[in-house]
């Protein structure tokens, strides 16, 4: 049970005291401990908890509303299969559906909703009995074909279709293959008669809004080349998604409607198809001056209704060929018909709100002045009536904004997240007294105060913050769905004022040109949550992203790091002290040049899910008096001076390493195969990869993956998806769980 904010324990506290003698109340608080003031507290405690549960008596009988540990006494009612109480959120869904599972089991629907439900994770259900070819006869019907290739269902493939043979083996594969025997494992034995295949999308979006585009290329002409990220690095984009609603309206996603990166042919993509509505508009249209040409207008559309046209160019010129062509081309009526026409299938229609840009103020550019496209090398010519050419895949982008500056241009956009570590646009679900200070659209006029709430308001860049060597109690953090840009052209300096003061840093992303985040004073608590210190890395013109790290030049007794990224932590200068270190949820990553891990060689850390990785296996990345590490993959060699002290368990680190009584730990060999992606800005960055050890991939005290993402017990929810499919799996199917990113 979490804690609540009843007061129940401090109104059970006074009433114990007040039971107390006058007498013995005044000898224990002269006697300067109040001792027994604190046992009764502890009393007042457990009489809080009671009251709590009494309070929860008729809650605890719902199971959208009960505490976790009455949720089998509800399973046990409806005789639901439990999963791993680890998977909280998927154990009280599968209660809450039980029956809703069983009225509808062996349904596609309800397969596709058992992956959202127990694992939290979107997926795209594909029978691959339908993937087969075969010769067909005349009880088949009519073929479907495919949508991109317009191959015939079972039927030859269409190899001159290049957005066809990259869709070879995903969840919208329109080929055909001959059937495998052997049961289905991963991608392995997929092609069968009796196999489902769940593509499964682990990656949760996070839409950043007013975002500043980085100019990183000055090209010949009038437009330049940016970046969508403001950091100037690559980062691929990702469609919306699709809103979860109900269920029983349920339909198989889109290409566009999964957590997948953009495809420029996908984005780009117009189809047309000639139906009842445009022919009734034909017949009605103002357009047409003479009703008996409005009707042969529509007569000559009837001939065409149910044919779908994959490019403009292709409707136009169907069009020309029909007796009323030189009407229906006309630029009015032609522009009305393409409007009309246009699928709701389509690229362009699934995602036309997938990426946004304009100027700040101002609206943004139409949908129709964007084209997706390949900027690898920067140098492409944008056709006529194309304001914006941009690369989905490495988040690029050609843009002229005139007289405006650079810093005016605003970006809407949407990316893969593994989870909230770092600064993201998303809830970070902390209690939060108002601001006293704002910082709005790249405004540092108001300074930063020595105490209270400053708060970045917007996600647009903050450059060169002000110094304030005067702080008392003082938050620093980004406003709610917000991830403001901090950048850095020299140290920023946060110093104390007089000792025991505090800072709390939370929901930054702090990058530096020549810079770091400087500590001074002496502090009695700093607090960095969810925030990015810029770990390194190239841009998008192949420059040189420096690391930002984190430097303590004062005194600080405890220095908490929560669900943050940084490149590392040392202490500069005879004076600088950090007693004790406590990171949660972390990576810290010290591969880049310049970063240096955590270096604190007098301080003694915990550390608990975190991911330590150096530019070598045996290279030194963590070096401090004292550890106590839990489910912690140090990539890297780490040196403890006391070995006496602390306990290095259900973890990992490099050769060289001296670690305090290692228990269930693991000795690493091999950096390269470690990590699926070690670049900043790629979806998969700092994850392990499907080359990595066993031992690490399931080495966490809860059996699921060491390090930063053990939290998010991946393979535990994966353990209760493959159960419950098994569960309500139609009779003789097999399943097939791929996992796509």
């Amino acid at each position: 049970m979490g804690t609540a904010r009843d007061y129940y324990r401090e109104y059970y506290t006074e009433r114990l005291w007040d039971w107390v003698p006058a007498a013995i109340r005044e000898a224990d608080e002269t006697e300067g401990g109040s001792a027994l003031r604190a046992l009764l507290r502890a009393f007042a405690s457990q009489a809080a908890v009671m009251k709590r549960s009494q309070d929860r008596l008729w809650d605890d009988m719902f199971v959208e509303l009960a505490d976790d540990w009455a949720v089998p006494y509800i399973a046990e009612l409806v005789a639901a299969r439990l999963v791993s109480a680890l998977n909280p959120r998927g154990r009280r869904s599968d209660v809450a559906k039980t029956i809703y599972y069983r009225r509808r089991k062996g349904t596609l629907a309800v397969l596709e909703q058992l992956c959202d439900d127990i694992a939290g994770w979107d997926a795209k259900l594909v029978e691959e009995f339908r993937r087969l070819a075969r010769s067909r006869h005349g009880l088949d019907g009519s073929a479907a074909t495919g949508r991109v290739t317009g191959t015939p269902e079972g039927g030859l493939a269409d190899l001159r279709s290049v957005r066809g043979s990259l869709l070879t083996g995903d969840a919208f594969d329109e080929f055909h293959y001959t059937p495998e025997m052997r049961r289905p494992r991963d991608r392995l034995g997929l092609r069968g008669i009796p196999v489902l295949g769940f593509h499964l999308h682990r990656l949760t979006l996070v839409q950043f809004s007013d975002v500043t585009p980085r100019l990183v290329r000055n090209l010949a002409g009038t437009r330049d080349g940016y970046a969508f990220d403001p950091s100037g690095r690559d980062v691929p984009l990702f469609g919306r998604g699709r809103a979860r609603g109900d269920w029983s309206q349920w339909r198989s996603a889109a290409e566009g409607e999964l957590p997948r990166v953009i495809d420029c042919r996908l984005y780009n993509e117009e189809i047309f198809a000639v139906g009842d509505p445009v022919i009734a508009w034909i017949r009605s249209t103002g357009l047409i001056a003479n009703q008996a040409t409005r009707r042969a207008c529509a007569k000559s559309l009837s001939q065409i209704a149910g044919q779908r046209f994959a490019t403009r160019a292709a409707l136009r010129r169907v069009l020309g060929g029909l007796p009323q062509g030189a009407v229906l081309t006309s630029a009015g009526v032609f522009a009305e018909i393409l409007a009309r026409t246009l699928t709701e299938d389509s690229g362009a229609v699934v995602l036309q709100d997938a990426v946004a840009l304009g100027l700040k103020g101002a609206a943004p550019i139409p949908r129709a002045a964007m084209r997706a496209a390949d900027l690898g090398d920067w140098n492409r010519t944008a056709p006529p009536g194309i304001d914006l050419l941009f690369d989905p895949a490495r988040g690029r982008l050609l843009f002229d904004p005139g007289a405006a500056l650079p810093a005016d241009l605003r970006a809407r956009y949407t990316v893969g997240m593994s989870a909230p570590i770092g600064a993201g646009a998303f809830g970070r679900r902390n209690a939060q007294s108002a601001a006293s200070v704002h910082w709005a659209q790249r405004s540092t006029a108001a300074g930063v105060p020595a105490n209270g709430v400053l708060e970045l308001s917007d996600s647009t860049t903050f450059d060169n913050p002000p110094n304030q060597p005067a702080i008392t109690d003082l938050t620093i953090r980004a406003r709610e769905q917000e991830r403001p840009y901090v950048r850095l052209a020299a140290d920023w300096k946060l110093g104390a004022s007089g000792n025991n003061r505090t800072l709390v840093i939370d929901g930054l992303w702090i990058g530096a040109l020549t810079g770091q985040l400087q500590i001074e004073g002496s502090f009695a608590k700093v607090t960095l949550r969810y925030c990015t210190l810029d770990p390194g890395g190239t841009d998008g013109a192949g420059g040189v992203i420096p690391p930002c790290g984190l430097v303590i030049t004062g005194s600080v007794d405890e220095l908490v790091i929560e669900n943050c990224i940084l490149p590392g932590l040392t202490l500069s200068g005879a004076g600088a002290s950090l007693d004790r270190l406590v990171v949660r949820g972390s990576i810290i990553d010290a591969a880049k040049t310049g970063a240096t891990g955590i270096i604190a060689p007098r301080t003694a850390a915990t550390m608990t899910n975190c991911t330590v990785i150096g530019s070598a296996i045996d290279g030194l990345a963590l070096d401090v008096e004292k550890l106590d590490a839990s489910d912690t993959l140090v990539a890297a060699r780490a040196d403890v001076t006391d070995l006496q002290s602390g306990c290095f368990r259900f973890s990992a680190r490099g050769p060289g390493s001296r670690v305090p009584h290692p228990y269930e730990s693991h000795l690493l060999d091999d950096l390269q195969r470690l990590f699926a992606s070690r670049r900043f800005g790629n979806p998969a960055y700092a994850e392990l990869s499907e080359t990595a050890p066993a031992a690490i991939r399931r080495g966490s005290e809860d059996q699921c993956e060491i390090g930063a993402w053990a939290g998010e017990r991946r393979p535990i929810r994966l353990d209760g998806l493959r159960a419950k499919i098994d569960e309500y799996m139609p009779f003789g199917r097999l399943p097939a769980l791929i996992v796509e990113n």
